[in-house]
């Protein structure tokens, strides 16, 4: 008796992570947009061509275009 009260116990609490760790991927996954994959995408993509050139050249460039890209973010407000 103990036994099957200990696994419908354990069952139940499986249940319940599976559930809430459902509703937390489905608000991770709808927090992402189509418009950043291809902004992060493009990003190492450019860094990508110039470390082939020059580290330092992609590392201030794709900095550059960070910084600027959290700035107007901040600025305008983003999806608050």
């Amino acid at each position: 008796m103990k036994l099957t009260q200990s696994l419908n116990s354990a069952f139940t609490k499986i249940g319940v992570l599976r559930a809430t760790f459902g509703i937390r991927m489905s608000k991770i996954w709808e927090a992402f947009d189509r418009r950043d994959i291809l902004v992060f995408g493009g990003l190492a993509m450019l860094w990508h061509g110039l470390n082939i050139y020059s580290p330092a050249v992609a590392y201030s460039v794709c900095g550059g275009i960070l910084l600027s890209v959290g700035l107007v973010g901040y600025v305008f407000g983003g999806n608050k």
